[in-house]
C-alpha cells in the first residue's frame, strides 16, 4: 500500500515536471519539433542574447538558437541561427530581418518582415501588340548590369479613347535588393518580344548587386551612440536654422517688413485708382468705338453701292460699243503709224532732215566762232573805217569836179549816183552785219 502510494507520487511529479517543461517552452516559442533552422550574419546584434523570441509581424514563430562572432574575408560578422517553430508560416525569400526591442527597457527580439507588395500605374498612348500580364519580371539596374529581383503578381488594366492604363502589383523577392528612394518605373521589352518592369532611382548612381547565396535581406541595427549622435546632429542643424530665422524676425527687418506692407497697400490703392480710370477711360471710349463702327457700316453699305454702280456702269452695252469702237480706232491708228514709219520714203526724209539738222548745227557752231573770234571783229572794224575815209575822199573830188565843164556834168552826176548808192548799200551791209554779230553775242 506504501509502495504504490509512492509510484503514484512519483509518476504525478514526473507529469508536473513534464507540465512544467511544456508549458515554459511553449511560453518561451520553443515548440516540441525543432522545426526549420536559418543562418544569418549581422555586423552587429545590439545586445541580442541567444534564446531571444522571433517574429513574423509582432507574432512569435521561434527562437534565437546561436550567436557567436565569425571571420569571413577579413571583416567581422555576427551569425545568426534561429528557428522557425510553427510550421505552419512559411517565411517568403527576400524577407527583411532587423533587430528590434519591446518597449524602452524591453528584451531584444529578431523580427521577420515579409516583402511588401507594391503597386504602380503606367500609361501606354496605344493598345499594344502583346498583353501585359501577371508574371513578368522585376528588374533593378545595377552595376554589374540588369538582374531580376521580383515578379508582377496582379495586373488590372483600364482602357480609355486613346490611351490604356496597368496598374501592376509586384513584389521585390530578391534577398539584399532596397528599393530606391526615388523610384523611376519604365515598361520595357526583350529582344524577344516579353515585358519587364524596370526599375531604376531618379538619381544616377549605381550600387553593387547584393550576393547571390543571401535568403533574407539584412537591415543592421543602429546603435544608441549612432541614434544619439544623429540627434545632436540634427539639433545643432535645428539650431543654426532658429538662428537664422531669429535673424530673419529682427525689429529692423519686421520694421522693413511693415514699411513694405504699407508701400504694397498704396500701392494697390493706386492701383485700383488706375484701373478705376481705366474702365471710365473705356467706358468713355465705347460710344466713340460704336460710333466708329456704324460709320464703317456705313462706308461698307456705301462701297457696295458704288460697286453696284460701277457694276451698272461697266454693264452698259452703249459704254461696251464705245469701248470696242476706240479699241478699233486705237488699232487702225497703231497700223496707219507703223505703215508710216515703214516707208522708205518717210525714213529717207527722217535722214535728210537728221543731215539737216547737224548741218545747221555745225552752221551755229562756225558762226558762235565767228562772233567769238576778236581778230576778224577787228578787220571788219578797220575795213568799215577805211571805207568811210574813202568816201569822205570821193566827195571832196566831187566837189572838184562840179568845176569841170558843163557837157560832162551829167555822166559825173550819173557816177555820182550809183557811188552814193554803192555806199549807202556798203553802209546798210555793215549795219546789218554788225546786228547780226550782236545777235550771235547774245544767243551764245
Amino acid at each position: 500500500m506504501i509502495r504504490s502510494s509512492t509510484i503514484k507520487v512519483g509518476v504525478m511529479a514526473v507529469v508536473s515536471l513534464a507540465l512544467l517543461v511544456a508549458v515554459m517552452i511553449w511560453l518561451r516559442g520553443r515548440g516540441l519539433t525543432p522545426g526549420e533552422t536559418y543562418d544569418v550574419l549581422f555586423r552587429d546584434v545590439d545586445g541580442m542574447r541567444e534564446g531571444a523570441p522571433v517574429q513574423i509581424m509582432g507574432i512569435r514563430v521561434g527562437f534565437v538558437d546561436l550567436i557567436e562572432p565569425v571571420v569571413i574575408n577579413d571583416k567581422y560578422f555576427v551569425r545568426v541561427a534561429f528557428s522557425v517553430t510553427d510550421e505552419s508560416i512559411k517565411i517568403p525569400g527576400g524577407s527583411l530581418l532587423s533587430i528590434q526591442q519591446s518597449g524602452l527597457i524591453g528584451e531584444k527580439f529578431l523580427e521577420i518582415t515579409p516583402p511588401p507588395l507594391r503597386d504602380v500605374m503606367l500609361i501606354t498612348f496605344a493598345k499594344p501588340e502583346k498583353a501585359i500580364t501577371a508574371g513578368i519580371p522585376v528588374k533593378f539596374v545595377y552595376e554589374d548590369g540588369v538582374l531580376t529581383v521580383g515578379k508582377v503578381e496582379r495586373v488590372e488594366r483600364f482602357d480609355d479613347e486613346n490611351l490604356t492604363r496597368y496598374k501592376l502589383y509586384y513584389r521585390v523577392t530578391r534577398p539584399g535588393a532596397v528599393m530606391p528612394d526615388k523610384p523611376v518605373h519604365e515598361l520595357k521589352m526583350t529582344r524577344q518580344g516579353s515585358y519587364y518592369l524596370l526599375i531604376v532611382s531618379e538619381e544616377p548612381v549605381l550600387t553593387r548587386a547584393p550576393d547571390k547565396e543571401l535568403f533574407f535581406t539584412i537591415e543592421n541595427p543602429l546603435r544608441m551612440k549612432e541614434f544619439l549622435e544623429v540627434q545632436m546632429a540634427s539639433a545643432e542643424a535645428l539650431k543654426v536654422t532658429n538662428e537664422k530665422i531669429s535673424q530673419l524676425l529682427s525689429d529692423e527687418t519686421i520694421a522693413t517688413l511693415s514699411s513694405t506692407v504699407k508701400n504694397t497697400e498704396i500701392l494697390t490703392a493706386r492701383a485700383t485708382d488706375v484701373l478705376d480710370s481705366a474702365n471710365e477711360l473705356i467706358q468713355m471710349a465705347n460710344d466713340d468705338l460704336e460710333a466708329l463702327v456704324a460709320t464703317s457700316e456705313q462706308l461698307a453699305d456705301n462701297l457696295v453701292v458704288m460697286s453696284d454702280n460701277i457694276n451698272d456702269v461697266i454693264g452698259d452695252p452703249a459704254l461696251k460699243q464705245d469701248i470696242r469702237s476706240t479699241v478699233a480706232s486705237i488699232e487702225q491708228s497703231t497700223r496707219a503709224l507703223n505703215t508710216l514709219l515703214n516707208d522708205p520714203e518717210l525714213k529717207k526724209t527722217f535722214e535728210l532732215v537728221h543731215d539737216t539738222s547737224r548741218d545747221a548745227s555745225e552752221l551755229v557752231e562756225l558762226l558762235r566762232r565767228t562772233a567769238e573770234d576778236r581778230e576778224l571783229q577787228e578787220r571788219l572794224d578797220q575795213s568799215l573805217t577805211l571805207l568811210n575815209q574813202s568816201l569822205e575822199k570821193l566827195s571832196r573830188v566831187l566837189d572838184n569836179v562840179d568845176e569841170l565843164t558843163a557837157d560832162d556834168d551829167a555822166d559825173i552826176n550819173a557816177i555820182l549816183q550809183e557811188t552814193r548808192q554803192t555806199t549807202g548799200n556798203l553802209r546798210e551791209f555793215s549795219e546789218k552785219l554788225n546786228k547780226r554779230f550782236l545777235l550771235f553775242r547774245l544767243m551764245f
